[in-house]
């Protein structure tokens, strides 16, 4: 019998879910938390908003909104009126959280150089191209 796409991706997520998730919980995070915190220390000079987590990480307004509240119980991040926007409130990670960054930075880097040492320079960016792919497809 031929392996079903889904269920292969789903596999693989949860996998990486699992490995996220051991590493995130020694600093009281879920590896969506983990997730937040990297996204946002990527664009410190930006003015970062709800919106562009739940675009990020293609999650409903009512999931992002959950997860931001409980970041800010965690004292992880902080949302304060935009400079540009006033109506608008910006998320921004507090110190505590910016504590963690170098850590999940170099988390991040190794699994990415110990999947990539499993593939070819050629494989690696076709699995990059055709996730992407799958990901614009399964959006629509």
């Amino acid at each position: 019998m031929k392996e079903d796409l889904g269920r292969q991706v789903k596999i693989a997520g949860t996998q990486f879910v699992k490995k996220f998730d051991k590493f995130a919980s020694q600093y009281n995070l879920t590896s969506t938390q983990m997730g937040v915190i990297d996204f946002l220390s990527y664009h410190p000079n930006e003015e970062m908003f709800q919106k562009d987590i739940e675009k990020e990480f293609y999650i409903r307004r009512s999931t992002a909104s959950t997860l931001l509240q409980r970041m800010e119980t965690k004292r992880l991040l902080k949302r304060v009126p935009s400079k540009i926007d006033g109506r608008l409130k910006q998320v921004i990670l507090t110190d505590k959280a910016l504590s963690y960054c170098d850590a999940i930075t170099q988390f991040m880097d190794d699994n990415q150089r110990f999947i990539h040492q499993h593939f070819s320079d050629d494989e690696y960016e076709s699995l990059l191209n055709s996730l992407d792919k799958l990901i614009k497809i399964m959006g629509d």
